[in-house]
């Protein structure tokens, strides 16, 4: 029993320290480089993660499940579906047209480094191997962290040979506690690969844009400087609404199988903790980015922010709740049609308020979010 909650500690943890991580990098390269220098490396960053957000899509839940109901096969199911994703690389010859031969260079390498990593997911999920992952993650970290405190200057050709360097350093600490060299299999590339996965794909894609979109839209229309502003800003309060998570965490493992009147009690304990949560925790993220990186954000940034953190502290039981009830695709129908309304609304508001406008759209898509869950428009 301990062990089992080991585990989930772990792993929770695990997923809470990558997004910690990216701010703290940010925090620190932005106070040692900039916010324009910064926003470069954040613009190829996100350009590189488009890319393997394609080329790995759904592949992690399709293939969890697919180890779950053939486990003398897994090893063929997982070089079959990397080596079939690994045909949809060509796309990384697109960072051609955006960046200088040697940078387009070093992305193509970072894209294939991180789609190589990604691919191991679903075998550190099946195989319980959290802890190794989060070591790998702690130390291609400090590797990041100690070259901006190294460096003296910033050049993004640099940076992005220490992303390399970092994730090879991660994927060779993976693929030797795996020992996926010692599996016998066999492989075919196939259509297949991607078909049967297209239900995850949707799902994966619809949450992305709804989530992505403001980020995506601020790099590709705004100055260097209010990239990295925002991106370190949104991911602080990304941090703020995944803490709805770890409230909920202890009942994750039986939610299934809990009555109708202890989900409504869990919802009422998340609903209680959200406003002074929420409340402490924007006035942290204000003083470490105000006082420390010194964005010199105005003040209604930060209280948007924060409320838009609210709504998900009362929608994220309902979301397990459809899960729960087998309403995947209700799930996807709200995830798609709030995609395209803050797609329009944030390139709106964009070109009209700036920053303030692209966190504006955050917020009242949260809330249009919660209305579809809470008022059942789609049943």
């Amino acid at each position: 029993m301990m062990h089992k909650l080991l585990l989930i500690s772990i792993n929770a943890i695990r997923g809470f320290s990558g997004p910690i991580f990216n701010f703290l990098i940010a925090l620190f390269a932005i106070n040692f480089f900039g916010k324009e220098n910064w926003g470069i490396m954040i613009n190829a960053l996100l350009s590189i993660f488009l890319i393997v957000f394609f080329m790995s899509w759904g592949n992690k839940e399709y293939l969890v499940r697919k180890y779950s109901t053939q486990p003398s096969k897994i090893f063929n199911a997982f070089y079959s579906n990397f080596l079939s994703r690994s045909l949809l690389l060509p796309l990384s010859l697109f960072l051609f047209l955006f960046f200088p031969l040697q940078i387009a260079f070093w992305c193509i390498l970072l894209t294939i480094l991180i789609h190589t990593y990604n691919a191991l997911e679903s075998l550190i999920i099946y195989n319980q191997k959290f802890g190794v992952q989060f070591v790998a993650e702690i130390i291609a970290f400090g590797i990041i962290l100690s070259s901006i405190f190294f460096l003296k200057n910033f050049h993004l050709k640099t940076f992005l040979k220490i992303y390399c360097f970092a994730f090879s350093v991660k994927l060779i600490l993976l693929i030797i506690n795996l020992k996926i060299w010692k599996k016998p299999f066999t492989f075919t590339i196939s259509k297949n690969e991607f078909t049967a996965t297209f239900g995850f794909f949707m799902l994966g894609l619809s949450g992305w844009v709804a989530s992505k979109v403001d980020l995506y839209i601020v790099n590709f229309t705004m100055h260097k400087e209010q990239i990295s502003e925002y991106q370190i800003a949104i991911t602080a309060f990304l941090l703020i609404q995944s803490l709805s998570y770890f409230i909920i965490l202890p009942f994750n493992k039986h939610f299934y199988r809990l009555p109708k009147k202890t989900i409504y009690k869990i919802k009422k304990i998340v609903a209680y903790v959200s406003l002074p949560l929420v409340t402490i925790s924007t006035l942290f993220v204000w003083y470490i980015l105000e006082k420390i990186a010194k964005l010199n954000l105005p003040l209604n940034f930060y209280i948007i922010g924060g409320l838009s953190c609210i709504p998900t502290y009362f929608f994220i039981v309902d979301i397990m709740v459809y899960y729960r009830n087998k309403k995947e695709n209700t799930v996807l129908k709200i995830n798609f049609i709030n995609a395209f309304f803050n797609l329009i609304l944030t390139f709106l508001l964009i070109e009209k308020l700036g920053l303030l406008g692209a966190i504006i759209s955050v917020f009242i898509n949260q809330c249009s979010i919660l209305c579809f869950y809470k008022f059942n428009f789609l049943r």
